[in-house]
């Protein structure tokens, strides 16, 4: 989702794109993190600001689409929170209208710790009728031990929002989350916020055999869908184990 320059427009467009993306009738629809925080993430300096004027319209939104879209899991992005005077990057899921889980960024990178975001503790994994969802949040996945502690709850699709900073490195390719996917035996759903930079932040559904989708360089809006084969899934990780 390439991002706007007002909280309105980034929401007029995340509409568009789940509307347009329910026609398709996924079993879950995916959106990047702080989707709806205006201009780049160069600009993230405070959370507290960010959060007044971002988090409960954001959260409204949701609520709205998942009772819209229905039975289709609704995978929020990421939303600055305040919770007990802190602030934290919470990614959500919903079905319905209903919020069925929230997690807390635990590795918030350096510019979210200088605008007062604070860092999450517990790992979470849901449980759902296509399969154990995991939520993690961009550089979460640079945490070995996180990544290995999601996947030991038994995290079979592993949701990722991300938003790159243009200081990001530039990167061919997936592989720290293509890495992932081996080693655990996951799937794992790249949402990209892409006002940033493209470097690291383009979207992707990368499984345990390679990348079964990636969207273009171009910093634009786009809709990537992809078949998750759980079977194939299970079958791998059952490998994976006895080996």
């Amino acid at each position: 989702m390439k991002i706007r320059d007002s909280l309105q427009g980034n929401i007029t467009a995340a509409k568009m794109a789940i509307q347009k993306a329910a026609k398709q009738k996924p079993a879950l629809i995916a959106l990047p993190e702080y989707f709806t925080v205006p201009n780049c993430m160069a600009d993230f300096t405070d959370a507290s600001s960010i959060s007044k004027e971002t988090c409960e319209k954001t959260l409204i939104f949701l609520q709205e689409m998942s009772k819209q879209i229905g039975d289709i899991y609704l995978l929020g992005g990421s939303v600055l929170e305040e919770d007990s005077g802190k602030y934290y990057n919470t990614s959500t899921l919903w079905k319905n209208g209903s919020l069925l889980a929230k997690y807390e960024k635990i590795n918030p990178i350096q510019a979210e710790i200088k605008a007062g975001v604070a860092r999450g503790t517990q790992p979470l994994v849901l449980d759902t009728e296509i399969g154990k969802i995991g939520l993690l949040v961009c550089a979460d996945t640079f945490d070995p031990d996180l990544v290995k502690r999601t996947a030991n709850l038994g995290a079979e699709i592993i949701s990722l929002p991300v938003a790159a900073m243009g200081t990001h490195p530039t990167v061919n390719g997936h592989p720290l989350t293509e890495q992932i996917a081996r080693d655990y035996g996951v799937f794992l759903l790249k949402v990209g916020n892409v006002c940033s930079s493209m470097r690291g932040g383009r979207s992707a559904i990368i499984a345990p055999w390679g990348i079964l989708g990636e969207v273009t360089d171009a910093p634009e809006d786009s809709i990537l869908t992809r078949d998750l084969d759980m079977q194939r899934l299970r079958d791998y990780r059952s490998k994976l184990n006895k080996s």
